[in-house]
C-alpha cells in the first residue's frame, strides 16, 4: 500500500505542488486498501496440470494467443527495457524480431491450428497507434484466420514509469487505437457460438481492464465491473453446454498471497465472476466452464470455486516472449494454445511450441530482479505438460 500511495507523488511533483501530491497520496492509500481488501476475496487456484493435454486427446475449438507485445519500429518491449533480467539473452528482442516471431506462429496456425484465433490481451506493448499498425501488418499477412480480441493492460491501461495519467487523456488515446483495430470496448461482454465436431460451444469475451488507472503502479490492476458481470449472468441464462470464457487478467490467487505484485495480476472482482460461472456450472453436468487468461507470462492450470461446481482455469505464457513461471526469466519459446473438448465433454488446452524467438545470442549475466515465489512456482505447469518445452 505504501508503494501504491507513493506512486501518486512520484514524478513531476514540482509541477503539481506538494498539496496536490499529498492529496493524491492519500487517494492512493485509499485505493491500495480497497484493492487489497477486494482482491483477497479472489478464489485460490487448486493445481490441475492435466488441464493441459495432448492435441490428439481433444476436439479442437479455437486457437489461443496471448501477450504478444508487438512494439513499434526500432523499439523493444518496455518491460524488458525496465528490467532486462527477465530476458535470457543480453540483448532484448527488437520490433522486427517480435513481428517475425508472431508471423511464424500465425503461419503455423494457418497450417495446423483452428482458424478461429482468440487473443487474450496485451496484443501490443504500450497501446500506441504505431504498434497497432505493426500488429495489423502481421495479422493481415496470415490468410483465412478469424480473430477475436480482449484488451490487456498494455493495450489500454499502461502508464510508463513516472508518467501518471491523472486526466486519463492518454488512456483515451489508447482506447481509440484499440477500437480502431480490435472492436468497440463498449460491446463487452461479447458472446459467440463456435461450431465444433463435438457440438456447439459458447465463447464469452470479457474486458478485465475497467479499473481506470490514473497513476503508475495500478495500471495492471484488473476489474470487470458490476454491469459487465450482470450482463454475463443474463447471457448464461440463455445458453447451455460448454462455455469458454476469456479474460486478460488472472481470476485467481495463490494460497499464501504474500507478494504485493500479485495484487496487480488478479481481477479485483474475480470472486464475483466465479460466483456467476459457478451458478451456471451447477445447472447441468454438461455446463463445463473453462477460463483462459494471459497477463503474467506463466503457464498455470487448475480449478477454482466450490467443489460441486469447479471452474477450470488455464493461464497462458506469452506467445512471443515465452514462459517465466519457474525462474522469473522468460524462456523465449514461441507457443500458442488450442482449446478443445475431450470425449467426456470436459475442457482442456493443448500447447504447441513453434520454435525459439531468437535462435542464438550472448546469454545474460543478470539474475532476475523479481523471481517468482515458491507458491507461484508450485502452480507452474510448464515442466509437467505436453508441449511445455521444445523437444531437441
Amino acid at each position: 500500500m505504501i508503494a501504491l500511495s507513493a506512486s501518486y507523488v512520484a514524478g513531476r511533483t514540482a509541477e503539481r505542488g506538494l498539496g496536490a501530491s499529498l492529496r493524491r497520496a492519500a487517494g492512493g492509500a485509499a485505493d491500495a486498501f480497497r484493492i487489497g481488501r477486494q482482491v483477497r476475496n479472489a478464489p485460490v487456484l487448486r493445481p490441475l496440470p492435466s488441464l493441459v493435454a495432448r492435441g490428439e486427446e481433444l476436439v479442437p475449438v479455437c486457437t489461443l494467443i496471448s501477450d504478444t507485445h508487438v512494439v513499434a519500429d526500432a523499439q523493444r518491449p518496455c518491460e524488458l527495457v525496465a528490467d532486462p533480467s527477465q530476458w535470457p539473452l543480453r540483448d532484448a528482442p527488437t520490433s522486427e524480431v517480435i513481428a517475425a516471431g508472431l508471423a511464424r506462429v500465425l503461419a503455423h496456425v494457418v497450417a495446423h491450428g483452428p482458424h478461429t484465433v482468440i487473443w487474450c490481451g496485451d496484443e501490443v506493448d504500450t497501446g500506441e497507434p504505431a504498434e497497432w499498425r505493426a500488429w495489423r501488418q502481421v495479422v493481415d499477412a496470415a490468410p483465412r484466420l478469424m480473430h477475436r480480441l480482449v484488451p490487456g493492460n498494455h493495450d489500454v491501461c499502461f502508464n510508463r514509469p513516472f508518467d501518471a495519467d491523472y486526466t486519463l487523456a492518454r488512456r483515451a488515446r489508447r482506447e481509440d487505437a484499440y477500437q480502431a483495430h480490435a472492436g468497440r470496448l463498449a460491446d463487452f461482454p461479447i458472446v459467440d457460438t463456435l461450431i465444433t465436431d463435438a457440438g456447439p460451444a459458447t465463447l464469452v469475451l470479457l474486458d478485465s481492464c475497467r479499473h481506470r488507472s490514473t497513476h503508475i503502479l495500478s495500471n495492471a490492476v484488473g476489474k470487470f465491473g458490476a454491469d459487465q458481470l450482470a450482463e454475463l449472468a443474463r447471457i448464461l441464462d440463455a445458453v447451455s453446454g460448454p462455455v469458454l470464457c476469456i479474460s486478460h487478467h488472472h481470476v485467481w490467487r495463490d494460497a499464501h498471497f504474500l507478494q504485493p505484485e500479485a495484487w496487480y495480476n488478479t481481477v479485483v472482482d474475480a470472486d464475483q465472476l466465479v460466483a456467476v460461472l459457478g451458478a451456471y456450472r451447477r445447472r447441468a453436468p454438461r455446463n463445463q466452464v473453462l477460463v483462459c487468461h494471459g497477463h503474467r507470462h506463466a503457464l498455470t492450470a487448475g480449478v477454482v470455486g466450490d467443489r460441486d461446481a469447479p471452474i477450470e482455469v488455464v493461464g497462458l505464457p506469452s506467445t512471443t516472449l515465452g514462459d517465466k513461471s519457474i525462474t522469473g526469466i522468460l524462456d523465449g519459446i514461441l507457443r500458442y494454445g488450442v482449446a478443445g473438448l475431450r470425449r467426456d465433454g470436459t475442457w482442456a488446452v493443448a500447447l504447441r511450441a513453434v520454435g525459439r524467438l531468437v535462435e542464438a545470442g550472448a546469454p545474460s549475466q543478470v539474475r532476475p530482479a523479481k523471481p517468482p515465489s515458491a507458491a507461484i512456482r508450485a502452480l507452474s505447469a510448464i515442466a509437467q505438460v505436453p508441449g511445455g518445452y521444445l523437444v531437441p
